[in-house]
């Protein structure tokens, strides 16, 4: 898949958006210099120790009556989340979370026969769309208001209209009884605390709090590198995800779960966390721990000239789809799929620097791209070797490198 030129110009438009918000959100250097180096070491702390902070998040969770369940790959956890909702009734909604499309639950769902409704505004209308995602924190970013009239239109058969403040309401007028009504939900984490046990959504719409408040079972899925050591590590990560992903010092909404309560039914809420592994542990011993400090903030992907060019081509597949993209998920991608399926991610950069400029918790980004690119080049052919030193040679002579683009674009048709 490829972007079409509207497509690339409302990327365009939000790294622009996000470049105004990184000002505003950043107005003092030395302050920002300081912050991304307490928040790289925040997450560095949890990573050198995680099977500690796992087994101390694990005691202090099932104290308060939350259900723990550890999970070696994807098809585990989507298998636990779907015989839970099957229990709870068949049917259950959904936050927006990088972790649950990972995974890939949506489609174990419809396998499965089980009803999971997006109740994220952004990821509902993609998900009408029928188009991937493309920025993790920005999910509609590249749709024209147009094309979001017409799936309103086909979908619900309502009015047409190009206000985005009428579409807006459409669709949270269309969801909010949806959340009203939640028995079951499956939230993705942003963190969860070792010390205290608390389960951390953050969002600016709210759907995190409601589906939190509303469901009387909660299904939360987290990452296990998500773990954070302590209140005071949270504080400063949360503030920097807010700055990087929404240029504010906090988010609008912060979800804090920490034992089962009552639901404003009155019925009492059974909660489970599902800790997902999926070879994130292969990470760690394969020295790629570094790159899962990332907070999934999307402040790489808006500076990056291919993700700003390519979008979701950058990682996607048409045979394979891939959890993340941009510049982190060409050095996650590699690592989390069967080996093989994403080999060739780490070669599309332009080895520019943005990325690690960006980055809110420190992640040497285009070290990690060599680092891939060298541990992926034992796997390639004697041509793909050829062509990418070709290339590399080639970025530095543009006219040399338009030339040869011409070239190669006229013998491939």
């Amino acid at each position: 898949m490829t972007l079409d030129r509207f497509e690339r110009q409302a990327l365009q438009r939000l790294r622009r958006r996000s470049e105004r918000a990184q000002i505003q959100a950043w107005p003092d250097p030395a302050e920002k210099t300081e912050l991304v180096q307490r928040a790289g070491y925040a997450r560095q702390r949890a990573l050198a120790k995680l099977p500690d902070y796992l087994a101390m998040l694990e005691q202090n969770t099932a104290a308060t009556g939350i259900t723990v369940h550890w999970t070696e790959s994807a098809q585990a956890a989507n298998r636990i989340a779907i015989e839970l909702i099957k229990k709870a009734g068949g049917r259950a909604l959904r936050n927006h979370s990088p972790l649950l499309d990972e995974i890939a639950i949506d489609r174990a769902a419809i396998a499965n026969e089980v009803e999971l409704v997006r109740v994220h505004p952004g990821d509902q209308l993609v998900q009408l769309s029928g188009r991937p995602l493309q920025h993790p924190i920005w999910p509609t970013a590249h749709i024209r208001i147009a094309d979001i009239s017409s799936t309103l239109q086909e979908a619900w058969h309502v009015p047409p209209s190009v206000d985005p403040d009428i579409l807006a309401s459409t669709v949270r007028n269309r969801l909010r009884p949806e959340l009203l009504d939640a028995t079951t939900a499956v939230v993705g984490l942003n963190f969860a605390v070792a010390e205290t046990g608390s389960l951390i959504c953050l969002d600016n719409e709210g759907h995190n709090a409601s589906l939190a408040t509303y469901a009387r079972t909660l299904i939360c899925l987290l990452s296990i590198e998500q773990v954070v050591a302590d209140a005071a590590d949270l504080d400063i990560l949360i503030e920097a995800f807010s700055r990087s992903a929404w240029g504010r010092p906090l988010p609008g909404f912060i979800s804090e779960i920490r034992s089962p309560a009552r639901t404003p039914k009155g019925e009492m809420q059974a909660i489970h966390l599902i800790l997902v592994d999926n070879n994130r542990s292969d990470a760690l011993a394969q020295g790629f721990g570094e790159a899962l400090r990332c907070i999934q903030c999307g402040a790489c992907h808006s500076v990056c000239p291919v993700f700003l060019q390519v979008g979701g081509a950058y990682t996607q597949d048409a045979s394979t789809p891939q959890p993340y993209s941009g510049p982190i998920g060409a050095v996650l991608n590699p690592i989390l799929l069967k080996s093989g399926n994403a080999a060739r991610q780490p070669y599309l950069s332009t080895d520019c620097g943005f990325c690690a400029s960006v980055c809110p918790v420190a992640i040497d980004l285009p070290g990690l791209l060599q680092r891939q690119r060298q541990a992926q080049s034992s796997t390639a052919s004697w041509r793909e070797k050829l062509a990418f030193s070709l290339w590399r040679r080639l970025l530095n002579q543009p006219r040399l490198f338009k030339a040869y683009m011409r070239l190669w674009r006229r013998v491939r048709h």
